[in-house]
C-alpha cells in the first residue's frame, strides 16, 4: 500500500459517516424548505462547498447557500437570509460582501448563506452569487479518483500550513486545490507542477484572463475570466507550499500531513539563544477588538508593516519579526541587531551657500536638541543631534498610538499599548510565538 493510500484511509469519509452526513444534510434541507414555505419567500436552499462536489474530508463542515430571485432587494436578501439561520444551535452573525449565518446542527459546523439567482455569472449581484456555479463545474469534470486526489492535496495544505484563503493564511482554498487537479490531473502532477510556478505564473482551465492581475500566482476562473481563484494567496504562502513540494518528493512522510505539536522553549533557553546572537527581543500588545479573523487581520498585517517601518526610519535594524491574534491580545514580536543606540545621530543638511543653508542654521545654533554647533562635512552643513529615543522600547511606547494601524486596532491603540523588552518579552503566554520567530522550523520538519 502507498503512503498516498494510507494517507487516504484517514483522511476519506467512512461509507458510514457518508450515510450520516447524507441523512443530516438531508433533515437539515427539510428543515430551510419548511421555512421558506412558511415565510412565503421565493428562495432555494442548495448544498455546496466540498461535501456537493465530493471532495471533503473527515469531519463535519458544511456550506449551505439560499438563492433569492434577483429582484429581491439587498436589504431583503440579508435580513431574510440571516432569519433562515436562526434555528441553528450556538448561532452567530458573520460578515463577507454581506452578512450569513453561522451554526451548528447535529453535529455539523453550518455556513448558511444567503445570495441570487443568476443564470449567467456575469450577472453577478454580490461576490458568492458565482459559487454555485463553481460547485457544478467540479462536479461536471472531476473524476471519482480525481476526488480522492483533492482530498489529498487539501490534507497536504492542511498539514503544511498552507490551506484556507482566509486573511490569516492567505493561502490554498477548496476551489483552487479543485481546479488544480483538474488542471494537473493528480495530487503528485500538481506537486510537481509547483516547481515550474515562477511569479505571475498563469494558469487557465476552460476560460482565459480577461485583464492582468498583480498576484504572484494567478489561476484564472473557469466561471469569470476577469477573477483570480489564487488572488487569496500571498507570495510567502506560494514559497512554502512549493518548498513543501520539493521535500515531500524528496522524502514523503506522513509529517507533512500531520506534523508534530511543537513544543514551545522555555524562556531560559530563549533567553540563551538571544545572548548568544548578540540580539534583543520587544513585544507588543494590543487589546484584540471583537471581531472576525478576515476583518482583523488585514487590520495586523498593516500594523506589522506600520511598526517595522517606524523601527527603520528611527533607526533600529529588525532583525525578524511576527506578528499573531491571540486569546485576548494582538502580538508583535520584533528581533533587534541592537538594544540601544548612540545618544546622538548625525543630521545632513543642504551645501554650503545654497539659499537654505541659512535655515538649516538658523534651526540648529543654539537649539537644545543639538549636541554641536553645525559644522562643514565636505561642502554640506551638518549637526549632531541628541537622540531621545535610544531603545526600540522607548520610541515604542512613544509613538506607537501615533500610528495608522487599521480601523479597530487603532482604537486599541488609544486605550493603551504593552510593551515589554529583553525578559519582560518571555512571558509564558506568548513563549509560543518566540519560539517561532527564534527558531523558524516548516511544520514537516519539526
Amino acid at each position: 500500500m502507498t503512503l498516498e493510500s494510507k494517507i487516504l484511509q484517514k483522511i476519506k469519509p467512512t461509507p458510514l459517516e457518508e450515510e450520516a452526513l447524507a441523512a443530516s444534510v438531508a433533515r437539515l434541507l427539510a428543515i430551510l424548505r419548511s421555512r421558506i414555505k412558511e415565510k412565503g419567500l421565493h428562495a432555494e436552499p442548495v448544498v455546496v462547498g466540498s461535501v456537493a462536489k465530493g471532495t471533503h474530508l473527515k469531519g463535519k463542515d458544511l456550506d449551505l447557500f439560499v438563492l433569492f430571485p434577483p429582484e429581491t432587494p439587498r436589504e431583503a436578501l440579508e435580513e431574510q437570509g440571516l432569519a433562515l439561520g436562526a434555528f441553528l444551535e450556538r448561532r452567530e452573525k458573520m460578515f463577507a460582501e454581506h452578512p450569513y449565518t453561522h451554526g451548528y446542527f447535529e453535529g455539523l459546523e453550518v455556513e448558511i448563506v444567503p445570495c441570487y439567482r443568476i443564470t449567467d455569472p456575469a450577472q453577478k449581484m454580490s461576490a458568492v452569487d458565482r459559487t454555485p456555479f463553481h460547485a457544478r463545474f467540479v462536479i461536471e469534470r472531476l473524476t471519482a479518483a480525481q476526488k480522492d486526489e483533492v482530498r489529498l492535496l487539501k490534507a497536504f495544505c492542511k498539514g503544511t500550513g498552507t490551506y484556507g484563503a482566509e486573511a490569516r493564511i492567505q493561502g490554498f482554498s477548496g476551489y483552487l486545490c479543485e481546479l488544480l487537479v483538474l488542471r494537473y490531473g493528480s495530487f503528485p502532477s500538481v506537486l510537481e507542477a509547483a516547481d515550474t510556478w515562477r511569479p505571475g505564473a498563469i494558469l487557465e482551465i476552460g476560460a482565459t484572463a480577461t485583464r492582468p492581475f498583480p498576484e504572484p500566482l494567478v489561476v484564472v476562473d473557469p466561471i469569470d475570466g476577469g477573477r483570480n481563484v489564487a488572488s487569496a494567496l500571498s507570495g510567502g504562502t506560494l514559497a512554502a507550499f512549493r518548498e513543501a513540494a520539493r521535500a515531500y518528493r524528496k522524502k514523503a512522510s506522513e509529517r507533512f500531513f500531520w506534523p508534530r505539536p511543537r513544543k514551545p522553549l522555555t524562556a531560559t533557553a530563549a533567553a540563551t539563544t538571544l545572548r548568544r546572537r548578540g540580539t534583543s527581543l520587544l513585544g507588543i500588545s494590543l487589546r484584540r477588538p471583537e471581531l472576525t479573523e478576515d476583518v482583523l487581520y488585514p487590520q495586523v498585517h498593516k500594523a506589522h508593516r506600520a511598526l517595522v517601518d517606524l523601527f527603520d526610519r528611527h533607526g533600529f535594524t529588525v532583525q525578524a519579526s511576527r506578528s499573531e491574534a491571540l486569546e485576548g491580545e494582538v502580538l508583535f514580536l520584533f528581533e533587534f541587531e541592537v538594544a540601544l543606540l548612540p545618544a546622538v545621530e548625525r543630521h545632513l543638511g543642504p551645501p554650503a551657500g545654497v539659499p537654505n543653508a541659512e535655515d538649516f542654521l538658523a534651526k540648529w545654533r543654539g537649539n537644545r536638541l543639538a549636541a554641536t554647533p553645525p559644522f562643514l562635512e565636505g561642502d554640506r552643513w551638518a549637526v549632531l543631534v541628541r537622540r531621545v529615543l535610544t531603545t526600540p522600547e522607548k520610541l515604542a511606547k512613544a509613538k506607537v498610538a501615533t500610528l495608522s494601524l487599521g480601523k479597530n486596532l487603532d482604537e486599541s491603540a488609544r486605550r493603551g499599548v504593552r510593551v515589554a523588552a529583553g525578559r519582560q518579552a518571555l512571558r509564558a503566554a506568548w513563549m509560543g510565538e518566540v519560539t517561532e520567530l527564534l527558531e523558524p522550523r516548516f511544520p514537516w520538519a519539526r
